[in-house]
């Protein structure tokens, strides 16, 4: 599965379903179309099933996923504190590319986004193919135009770097997911980019949504991770 953003009007669509259903939602508007597409996704999914988000950031997906239902949700991230309260979900401090979760510990990893923001992509890949279970879903979005959109390296959102993913850097991505044990939810290609939808720091681009699954046998792990 890929789908790109490719006009406001599907961010309008997307913000009108959420308040139709009566669903959170986002602080950015234009993520109302990731989350939608993320509601869509895990429309058939057991609410009991274990969700981790990685670089759960302001907690919006969480609690989304919250209002979706599910009950046993995690969220990692830098510099977020652990769970205090009375939360519908677990936070963790820590690194998404070094989690503290054993082995197969979920059916879904959501990251909305994040790894445009200096993610080891290597490192990213084969955490969450060891936490996730066989089988498990990988749901990322991130920043995106299809011609390379340069970023003034000063620029740090959270204090990190940031990129804007191109057509080529989206395609190498997906290639080293693959080399590490996942494949696409459908076999596509990337479609072509129509508005600039989204406008941050002065750029002007739109947003990718990229669906995996886990899909190798364990025992061939070792070998994908030569």
């Amino acid at each position: 599965m890929i789908q790109v953003l490719q006009t406001l009007q599907e961010v309008e669509l997307a913000t009108q379903a959420l308040r139709n259903r009566e669903l959170p939602t986002h602080l950015t508007v234009e993520k109302n179309w990731d989350q939608w597409l993320l509601a869509q996704r895990l429309a058939q999914s057991d609410r009991h099933c274990p969700i981790i988000d990685l670089g759960c950031g302001d907690c919006c997906t969480l609690e989304f996923l919250a209002a979706l239902g599910f009950q046993q949700l995690h969220g990692i991230d830098l510099t977020i504190q652990p769970s205090s309260g009375d939360r519908p979900y677990q936070l963790h401090q820590g690194d998404l590319i070094a989690t503290p979760f054993p082995e197969q510990s979920f059916d879904c990893a959501v990251s909305i986004s994040v790894v445009e923001h200096g993610v080891d992509l290597k490192r990213f890949f084969q955490e969450t193919y060891r936490i996730l279970k066989p089988n498990g879903i990988l749901f990322i979005t991130t920043d995106y135009w299809q011609e390379k959109i340069p970023v003034d390296s000063a620029i740090k959102p959270f204090g990190l770097s940031w990129s804007i993913f191109s057509s080529e850097e989206v395609q190498t991505a997906i290639a080293l997911a693959q080399q590490h044990g996942f494949k696409l939810l459908s076999s596509s290609d990337i479609p072509p980019c129509n508005e600039r939808t989204v406008e941050w720091y002065g750029y002007q681009y739109t947003f990718i949504a990229i669906g995996l699954v886990k899909s190798v046998k364990e025992r061939d792990r070792s070998f994908l991770l030569r």
